[in-house]
């Protein structure tokens, strides 16, 4: 079977998400899969992204997999019409890139809901894959026009679709309303084991710092509560708290970055991740408390379980749902959340007792499996 898969992340760079998950797994099935990466906007190109400015480009991994790297988007892309446009451009570019490989016909899986605008211009059956509460990002940013037009993409893609899969319990709850489908729950997942932890060595630039190691995997970005990790890090000097991955622009990182016990590692690549978890102390799960982040199942959550590591959240609303979640402590304010860390510090607690076979659930092998299951039993479609 063909699958046009438009994940939206690069292929190659940085961690790997939940499209990427699918989209290999789906290959190494059998089916051909052509994955598109992501693209900026013209005039917000840079050296750092591989897109070229009108042209779409794509590379073979194997005889499944196909990376196709579309062109610049036009300026505006968030602009209903103007994406559209490039959506018709880039639709032009694909049957191209079939005509090539022999593909008459395929199955359209779309993670980019602002694809959703030229469904009707594709045949095939669609399936999207909702991983955050895209329009109400604008929401909370108070952009009330921006809103309204990604809620229309959003909206489009739930009815225009033939299977619809979300990665949060509250997005179904929230959007039911927009199909008459049943909207397939898959939640995110790990890719690591806990009976690896004991060959992992310990990283040298986290080697020489004292413990306890309070530790944090993923991108500092806008829905990452800054005031909470000012509060516990200035409370507790004589923890040092590791920061790993990058930083976006959104995130002001000098409310942290000033204390002797913060460390700042950066990025790193995705197969050295477990062995970063596997140093610490205990995992944090910093989020802010709000409509967008109850819709949120962070990956990193998952990882940090797969590792049996003691973990403080934040209260997420759809990470409360999960069954593993009573392996996780919730913290209510910023003083509960300081006051679990040190106890778990206090009493050594440096393991999680989760049990495998619920670690395994969320491996995402498990999860690609359940999702099949689910896409058979829903429209009898069989991957």
């Amino acid at each position: 079977m063909n699958i046009l898969f438009y994940g939206g992340h690069y292929w190659d760079r940085g961690p790997w998400f939940r499209k990427q998950q699918f989209a290999s797994r789906l290959s190494e099935r059998g089916h051909k899969v052509f994955y598109i990466e992501d693209t900026p906007s013209i005039i917000r190109k840079t050296k750092n992204h591989k897109n070229h400015y009108l042209k779409t480009t794509v590379k073979k991994l194997n005889d499944n997999l196909f990376i196709i790297t579309p062109s610049a988007m036009f300026p505006f892309p968030k602009n209903f019409n103007i994406g559209k446009l490039y959506n018709l451009k880039l639709l032009r570019d694909l049957k191209k890139i079939f005509k090539l490989n022999n593909v008459k016909e395929s199955i359209i899986w779309v993670n980019r809901i602002e694809f959703s605008n030229v469904f009707d211009s594709i045949k095939g059956k669609k399936i999207i894959d909702i991983c955050d509460d895209l329009p109400y990002y604008q929401k909370l940013a108070g952009d009330e026009k921006a809103y309204k037009n990604i809620f229309r993409f959003f909206e489009l893609a739930f009815k225009k679709s033939d299977i619809q899969i979300v990665s949060a319990v509250k997005l179904k709850e929230k959007y039911s309303y927009l199909t008459p489908n049943e909207i397939i729950v898959i939640p995110n997942g790990h890719n690591l084991s806990s009976t690896e932890s004991d060959t992992l060595k310990i990283p040298e630039d986290i080697n020489g710092i004292k413990r306890p190691i309070i530790g944090f995997i993923g991108t500092l970005f806008r829905f990452i509560d800054e005031d909470l990790l000012k509060y516990i890090i200035a409370q507790r000097p004589q923890y040092n708290y590791v920061f790993i991955g990058k930083k976006e622009s959104n995130f002001p990182i000098e409310k942290i970055n000033k204390y002797n016990n913060v460390h700042l590692l950066g990025a790193k690549p995705k197969n050295e991740i477990a062995s970063y978890i596997n140093s610490f102390d205990l995992c944090i799960n910093p989020f802010k408390v709000h409509e967008v982040n109850d819709s949120v199942n962070p990956v990193k959550v998952f990882e940090y379980l797969s590792l049996k590591k003691p973990i403080v959240s934040s209260k997420m609303y759809s990470l409360e749902k999960e069954r593993i979640a009573k392996y996780i402590h919730f913290a209510n304010d910023y003083q509960e959340f300081l006051f679990m860390i040190d106890q778990i510090i206090a009493q050594h607690k440096s393991v999680n007792n989760v049990p495998d076979e619920e670690i395994n659930l969320y491996h995402w092998d498990n999860l690609f499996i359940k999702l099949l299951n689910e896409i058979k039993r829903n429209s009898k479609i069989e991957l």
